[in-house]
Protein backbone atom coordinates (compact mmCIF):
# COMPACT_ATOMS: atom_id res chain seq x y z
CA UNK A 1 0.00 0.00 0.00
CA UNK A 2 1.01 3.60 -0.67
CA UNK A 3 1.72 5.83 2.32
CA UNK A 4 -0.01 9.27 2.43
CA UNK A 5 2.37 12.22 2.12
CA UNK A 6 3.92 13.49 5.30
CA UNK A 7 2.51 16.93 6.21
CA UNK A 8 5.05 19.73 6.24
CA UNK A 9 4.55 22.31 9.00
CA UNK A 10 3.95 25.90 7.88
CA UNK A 11 6.79 28.13 9.08
CA UNK A 12 5.86 30.89 11.50
CA UNK A 13 6.97 34.34 10.27
CA UNK A 14 9.78 35.88 12.25
CA UNK A 15 9.07 39.46 13.39
CA UNK A 16 11.44 42.10 12.10
CA UNK A 17 13.84 43.33 14.77
CA UNK A 18 13.17 46.82 16.01
CA UNK A 19 15.58 49.41 17.32
CA UNK A 20 15.07 50.07 21.03
CA UNK A 21 14.52 53.76 20.19
CA UNK A 22 11.69 52.99 17.75
CA UNK A 23 9.20 52.24 20.50
CA UNK A 24 6.50 49.60 20.19
CA UNK A 25 5.62 48.23 16.74
CA UNK A 26 2.83 50.09 14.93
CA UNK A 27 -0.78 49.07 15.38
CA UNK A 28 -2.44 47.51 12.36
CA UNK A 29 -4.14 49.86 9.91
CA UNK A 30 -7.68 50.89 10.70
CA UNK A 31 -10.82 51.20 8.64
CA UNK A 32 -12.89 54.29 9.40
CA UNK A 33 -16.44 54.25 10.68
CA UNK A 34 -18.93 57.08 10.33
CA UNK A 35 -18.94 59.41 13.36
CA UNK A 36 -22.34 61.11 13.70
CA UNK A 37 -20.96 63.85 15.97
CA UNK A 38 -18.23 64.82 13.49
CA UNK A 39 -20.40 64.17 10.45
CA UNK A 40 -17.46 62.41 8.80
CA UNK A 41 -15.49 59.15 8.87
CA UNK A 42 -13.18 58.60 11.85
CA UNK A 43 -10.54 56.01 12.75
CA UNK A 44 -9.35 54.70 16.08
CA UNK A 45 -5.67 54.58 17.05
CA UNK A 46 -3.77 52.84 14.22
CA UNK A 47 -0.84 53.08 11.83
CA UNK A 48 -3.16 54.20 9.03
CA UNK A 49 -6.78 55.16 8.44
CA UNK A 50 -8.70 53.87 5.40
CA UNK A 51 -12.08 55.40 4.53
CA UNK A 52 -13.21 52.08 3.05
CA UNK A 53 -16.55 52.53 1.25
CA UNK A 54 -17.65 55.56 3.31
CA UNK A 55 -16.63 58.16 0.68
CA UNK A 56 -17.48 56.22 -2.46
CA UNK A 57 -19.56 58.41 -4.77
CA UNK A 58 -20.65 62.03 -4.51
CA UNK A 59 -23.77 63.77 -3.19
CA UNK A 60 -26.83 62.10 -4.74
CA UNK A 61 -25.44 61.58 -8.24
CA UNK A 62 -26.98 58.87 -10.41
CA UNK A 63 -25.90 55.34 -9.38
CA UNK A 64 -23.33 56.69 -6.92
CA UNK A 65 -24.83 58.48 -3.94
CA UNK A 66 -22.20 58.99 -1.24
CA UNK A 67 -23.10 57.38 2.10
CA UNK A 68 -23.56 59.87 5.00
CA UNK A 69 -22.95 62.84 2.72
CA UNK A 70 -21.42 65.37 2.76
CA UNK A 71 -18.74 63.76 5.01
CA UNK A 72 -17.13 67.09 5.86
CA UNK A 73 -16.33 68.89 9.10
CA UNK A 74 -17.98 72.06 7.84
CA UNK A 75 -20.94 72.97 5.65
CA UNK A 76 -19.14 72.44 2.33
CA UNK A 77 -21.30 70.09 0.28
CA UNK A 78 -20.70 68.29 -3.00
CA UNK A 79 -22.37 69.34 -6.23
CA UNK A 80 -25.45 67.21 -6.98
CA UNK A 81 -24.99 66.92 -10.75
CA UNK A 82 -23.17 64.29 -12.77
CA UNK A 83 -22.91 60.55 -13.19
CA UNK A 84 -21.09 58.02 -11.03
CA UNK A 85 -17.56 57.22 -12.27
CA UNK A 86 -17.99 59.61 -15.18
CA UNK A 87 -17.86 62.91 -13.30
CA UNK A 88 -15.67 63.96 -10.38
CA UNK A 89 -15.84 62.04 -7.12
CA UNK A 90 -13.63 60.66 -4.36
CA UNK A 91 -13.96 56.92 -3.80
CA UNK A 92 -11.45 56.40 -1.02
CA UNK A 93 -8.81 58.14 1.11
CA UNK A 94 -6.04 56.40 3.09
CA UNK A 95 -3.92 58.41 5.55
CA UNK A 96 -0.76 56.81 6.92
CA UNK A 97 2.21 58.04 8.88
CA UNK A 98 5.00 58.92 6.41
CA UNK A 99 7.76 57.40 8.55
CA UNK A 100 5.80 54.32 9.66
CA UNK A 101 4.45 53.67 13.12
CA UNK A 102 1.19 54.88 14.63
CA UNK A 103 -0.47 58.12 13.56
CA UNK A 104 0.18 60.83 16.11
CA UNK A 105 -0.56 64.54 16.17
CA UNK A 106 1.96 66.66 14.30
CA UNK A 107 3.62 63.85 12.32
CA UNK A 108 3.93 64.06 8.52
CA UNK A 109 1.50 61.74 6.74
CA UNK A 110 1.06 60.23 3.30
CA UNK A 111 -2.39 60.64 1.73
CA UNK A 112 -3.44 58.20 -0.97
CA UNK A 113 -6.70 59.08 -2.71
CA UNK A 114 -8.73 57.09 -5.24
CA UNK A 115 -10.56 59.69 -7.31
CA UNK A 116 -12.49 60.08 -10.56
CA UNK A 117 -11.71 63.11 -12.69
CA UNK A 118 -13.75 64.54 -15.52
CA UNK A 119 -12.28 64.08 -18.99
CA UNK A 120 -8.50 64.28 -18.90
CA UNK A 121 -8.52 65.63 -15.33
CA UNK A 122 -6.50 68.71 -16.26
CA UNK A 123 -9.20 71.06 -14.96
CA UNK A 124 -9.75 69.17 -11.67
CA UNK A 125 -7.97 69.48 -8.35
CA UNK A 126 -8.29 68.15 -4.83
CA UNK A 127 -7.31 69.92 -1.62
CA UNK A 128 -6.57 68.27 1.72
CA UNK A 129 -6.64 70.30 4.94
CA UNK A 130 -5.72 69.43 8.48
Amino acid sequence: PTQPPTPVPTPVPTPMPTDANDGPPPSPGGVASYDEVLGAPKCSFASSCDSGILLNGRANINNGAEPNQPNTLNTCTDGPFGSYHSDESIDKIVVSKASGGDLTEGDPVTITATIWCWGSGTSDRIDFYY
